[in-house]
């Protein structure tokens, strides 16, 4: 959760609108989904951001705008799926070896970090760090349901046929945007109010998040997604306008 240091918060237009909006929510939690809202809304649009591969203007129509696109987001949820696949198809050696990816006496954990390795990609922008930060989350994750080093195969094999692939294609994205919420606004309101209350502030919209995403059917298609090839590409893209168009409409309150 966060930024580096001297990370400057987008400013114009829909964010001066957000981060008010955002300054309230301690006082108004009841605004959370409104918040959630227009931080798409600024971001782009679920439209536009979700098919975004180039830096492009989203200040909102006012003062500097703030360069963010998806496009490594999309493309490491398209080699996740393309990995998993892979295992299910032709098992977890010839998966690994053909990546490069080592696992010849490796502990759980060692495994574990060596798949986080292949699969984060170097913070150079909001996208990256975002997406690293996610899909770390997401293996963690499904690395907590294996107890033993010797059910590594068997519970690999399956995820892409189970209903732990709608777990990693959706919580990825819940947890990549989330992030990006967080690496955008913390430093921004720990400076104006306090780290306890910016980290207030970061849960309620986390569990905004998280409780409207629950909302979206994640495809039970998966398991037939060619995800290396263009119509993966497409598939990755779509869920993540579909996953943008639910956080992007807010109820009247």
């Amino acid at each position: 959760m966060g930024t580096s240091k001297g990370y400057e918060p987008p400013k114009g237009g829909d964010w001066n609108s957000l981060k008010n909006q955002m300054g309230k929510l301690l006082t108004h939690p009841e605004k959370k989904e409104k918040v959630v809202s227009k931080f798409i809304k600024a971001l782009g649009g679920s439209e536009d951001f979700s098919s975004s591969s180039k830096p492009s203007n989203v200040s909102g129509g006012g003062g500097r705008g703030t360069a963010f696109k998806s496009s490594t987001a999309r493309s490491t949820l398209q080699n996740v799926g393309t990995f998993f696949s892979d295992i299910h198809r032709q098992g977890l050696h010839q998966a690994t070896q053909s990546r490069g990816i080592d696992l010849t006496n490796k502990t759980l954990d060692e495994t574990k970090e060596a798949l986080i390795e292949y699969f984060i990609t170097p913070a150079i922008d909001s996208d990256s760090a975002c997406a690293s930060i996610a899909i770390t989350t997401v293996i963690e994750n499904l690395f907590d349901d294996i107890s033993e080093e010797d059910e590594i195969e068997e519970f690999l094999k399956d995820v892409i046929t189970s209903d732990k692939a709608k777990n990693i294609v959706c919580g990825f994205y819940e947890n990549y945007i989330y992030e990006l919420f967080s690496r955008i606004f913390f430093e921004d309101r720990t400076f104006k109010t306090n780290q306890n209350d910016a980290i207030e502030i970061l849960e309620i919209v986390k569990t905004t998040i998280n409780a409207k995403i629950a909302t979206y059917q994640c495809s039970n298609n998966i398991a037939n997604v060619n995800f290396n090839s263009q119509a993966g590409s497409d598939f990755v893209q779509g869920i993540l306008k579909d996953i943008l168009e639910v956080l992007e409409v807010e109820k009247d309150v």
